[in-house]
């Protein structure tokens, strides 16, 4: 038993003593990139191959891509703002839980402006090696993106309702 924690825990042994402090890093030049469309912290903490597991069909990778994607949601969206609510690292990875929020001023996903304000959370995960984010996956709340700003407007049924309805 001791050997299979040992096994467990050795890749958070081997890390260097600076990881930490380098995620962090990472962490906060992702942040300007989407804050500021910062290019600069873009081609720095962004890697040449990095995979965005949640891009858009046809989004490249590496910085460009993870550009693109930045400039997008601020063309669809103004006063975008990312706060950052909680924050966790370990080992080469971090992940973070944002509030996205904003007006509904540009053209999203084909659904033309609304001029609604929205507020939503995303999670977010990424992995760093030697610097720079080398891979992210995330999860939005998508729906709730939707109903505020009036594209979604589910009847109120209660689960019983729809059990009552299937019988």
């Amino acid at each position: 038993m001791a050997d299979e924690v040992q096994e467990m825990l050795a890749p958070l042994e081997e890390r260097p003593p600076d990881a930490a402090q380098q995620v962090l890093e990472v962490a906060i030049g992702i942040a300007k990139v989407f804050g500021e469309l910062d290019e600069e912290a873009a081609h720095r903490y962004i890697a040449p191959d990095f995979v965005d597991h949640e891009a858009s069909e046809g989004v490249g990778g590496g910085p460009e891509g993870y550009l693109a994607t930045a400039r997008y949601m601020r063309s669809a969206f103004s006063d975008a703002r990312w706060q950052v609510d909680d924050f966790i690292s370990e080992g080469d990875k971090f992940a973070c839980r944002v509030t996205f929020s904003g007006r509904h001023t540009g053209d999203f996903l084909g659904v033309p402006p609304t001029g609604k304000e929205f507020e939503i959370q995303h999670l977010h995960f990424y992995r760093v090696e030697n610097g720079q984010a080398v891979e992210h996956w995330g999860a939005r709340d998508e729906l709730t993106l939707l109903r505020e700003l009036g594209l979604f407007a589910p009847e109120h049924v209660t689960p019983a309702d729809a059990a009552e309805a299937q019988a």
